[in-house]
């Protein structure tokens, strides 16, 4: 049998919403706000219990993030899931090396990571 190799496409994208109404950015906004907030959260759980293992991190929040945030899709939560442990544990190989002059991580951008749940491209049409 040959080993399975897997593959991550990561891609980034700018949105052009000059011809988008107001109410549709707002909602964007809205969006790139919670996820921010949600990620803070998740990185400061990970920081406070020193882990950086996403499976942690996703059993012990999870539920609490679908209960507080019903609306979002589930796949929105295991994301952000998996960013934050992300971050966190490159900030500890950071910090191993003197590299960081933080305390712990916090997350500013406006990013999101999206799941093959979350986003289809469509490079035909």
């Amino acid at each position: 049998m040959m080993p399975v190799e897997e593959i991550k496409l990561i891609a980034s994208f700018r949105v052009d919403l000059t011809d988008v109404d107001e109410a549709a950015i707002s909602e964007i906004h809205r969006l790139f706000k919670e996820y921010q907030r949600i990620m803070n959260e998740l990185i400061e759980h990970a920081h406070s219990h020193r882990t950086t293992s996403f499976i942690s991190l996703h059993h012990v929040k999870y539920h609490e993030l679908r209960q507080r945030y019903p609306t979002l899709p589930s796949h929105y939560i295991d994301t952000t899931c998996r960013h934050a442990a992300s971050i966190y544990k490159s900030f500890i190989e950071l910090n191993k090396m003197g590299v960081c002059e933080k305390e712990k991580p916090v997350f500013k951008r406006w990013t999101i990571w999206l799941d093959d749940h979350l986003f289809k491209l469509d490079v035909e049409g």
